[in-house]
């Protein structure tokens, strides 16, 4: 199954700090939830694993990233990761993109598209289950990421911690009734 997902968001901090925190997995991977790196095999490649946990279907899968484009004169990144499912039950491999702009008030804005191709038990949830799960997973990297880079404590997820289906339910479930009830994801309470 492939998935195409697009996020943006913005933050209320200059560019080129916001590109230097971006720039360094070691900094961006503990503000995915149930990810973390266990090594750097090079300038541009980090092994790592994923925790993800759907209703009754748990997985890890263990691959690598390899950042393939990398320009500080524009703020543009690209990455290429692949990765199995750690008992064997499927694979997935992404594409994900990413450029930041200056906005007029000297924070920034991000725009990212991740291109996903998955295979196993986890494709069988289905395209629109996976693309809500992403955006839950996406607003919590958000919400860390911009804790971490403003200094603050925030709730760093903890990589040993696998994504939960009950941390994203409610987020889920709105988007499902969203969609049935023809609001689409425009729909705000």
């Amino acid at each position: 199954m492939q998935v195409t997902l697009k996020n943006e968001f913005t933050i209320n901090e200059p560019i080129d700090k916001v590109w230097a925190f971006l720039s360094d997995p070691h900094k961006v991977a503990p503000c995915l939830p149930g990810a973390e790196l266990t090594e750097q095999v090079d300038d541009s490649t980090f092994k790592g694993g994923v925790k993800l946990k759907l209703g009754p279907f748990a997985s890890q899968f263990k691959g690598e990233v390899v950042i393939e484009h990398m320009d500080a004169a524009t703020h543009e990144i690209r990455m290429v990761g692949k990765g199995k499912d750690a008992k064997g039950t499927g694979s997935a491999s992404m594409t994900i993109t990413g450029k930041l702009t200056a906005t007029a008030d000297g924070g920034t804005h991000m725009e990212s598209q991740s291109d996903l191709v998955i295979s196993g038990k986890i494709a069988q949830f289905g395209s629109r289950m996976i693309e809500d799960v992403s955006k839950s997973m996406f607003k919590k990297f958000t919400d860390t990421f911009t804790a971490r880079l403003s200094g603050a404590a925030g709730d760093a997820p903890d990589a040993a911690d696998a994504v939960s289906v009950t941390e994203v339910a409610g987020t889920v479930v709105k988007g499902m009734v969203g969609r049935i009830l023809g609001r689409g994801d425009d729909h705000k309470e």
